[in-house]
């Protein structure tokens, strides 16, 4: 399976999660689907990190399509859109009423941290820089966050062995979806339980397709990937408007 089938197959099932999100939100088997999908494009940017001729070109497209694409984000997943004011545009722009980053600059931090920890020249460095990283996609509200940092980076630092691969995700994804499953296992009186932390496990299935990977390029589709994601968005927030605005009439 080569590089541009994964991103292909990762655009796909990241397409029916958000349809889901969007359009069928009673409809959990599409969101449990869609857990597949940030995976593969984690992996993507551990194997394009490996390939790369310029680490900053790199970042700076990843930066350029996070900034394109985080209006369209909002538009799919901001809970209410209220703008009155210059201020109401601005935080909206930004996922209102809430901070909340899309996945571009999930994956842009996500890289910065797997050069560090190839470039870094002392462990205990290389350790704290990446929880600083962490860190601060959870404070920005990046999609999927410090989990999603962890997620990149464990790719890259275990991308020669399969064994440690899976080893390495079934752990990530117990260290941050604990919580969750104790909580319901003990059945802790008055606290939510957030279903995502149940099916957020599916996203190991992604490891079937990534594991198919042979290592070859196959036909250019890094900047159709790059134009699809803020296309899809927008499409989707269009028709969310519609659909609210049905609702209200």
């Amino acid at each position: 399976m080569t590089t541009s089938m994964l991103k292909f197959i990762a655009c796909i099932l990241m397409l029916i999660d958000h349809i889901g999100a969007v359009i069928f939100p009673k409809v959990i088997i599409l969101r449990m689907i869609g857990r597949l999908s940030f995976p593969i494009f984690a992996y993507l940017i551990a194997v394009g990190y490996s390939k790369t001729n310029s680490f900053y070109r790199y970042l700076y497209r990843l930066l350029i399509f996070a900034a394109a694409s985080q209006v369209p984000f909002s538009l799919v997943f901001s809970e209410q859109i209220k703008i009155h004011s210059f201020f109401d545009f601005l935080t909206f722009l930004m996922g209102s009423p809430n901070l909340h980053l899309n996945i571009f600059f999930t994956l842009a931090i996500g890289l910065i941290a797997i050069r560090i920890w190839d470039k870094g020249e002392s462990k205990s460095f290389k350790i704290i820089s990446v929880l600083a990283l962490g860190i601060i996609a959870q404070t920005f509200n990046t999609d999927y966050g410090f989990y999603g940092i962890t997620i990149i980076l464990s790719f890259y630092i275990f991308r020669d062995s399969k064994v440690k691969i899976l080893i390495s995700q079934v752990i990530v994804y117990l260290v941050f979806n604990a919580s969750g499953i104790l909580l319901y296992v003990f059945e802790f009186q008055g606290k939510t339980i957030n279903p995502s932390s149940f099916i957020q496990i599916l996203s190991l299935l992604s490891l079937i397709f990534i594991f198919k990977y042979n290592g070859k390029k196959g036909k250019d589709l890094r900047y159709a990937f790059y134009v699809f994601y803020p296309m899809h968005l927008l499409i989707l927030g269009l028709i969310k408007i519609m659909l609210d605005l049905n609702k209200i009439l």
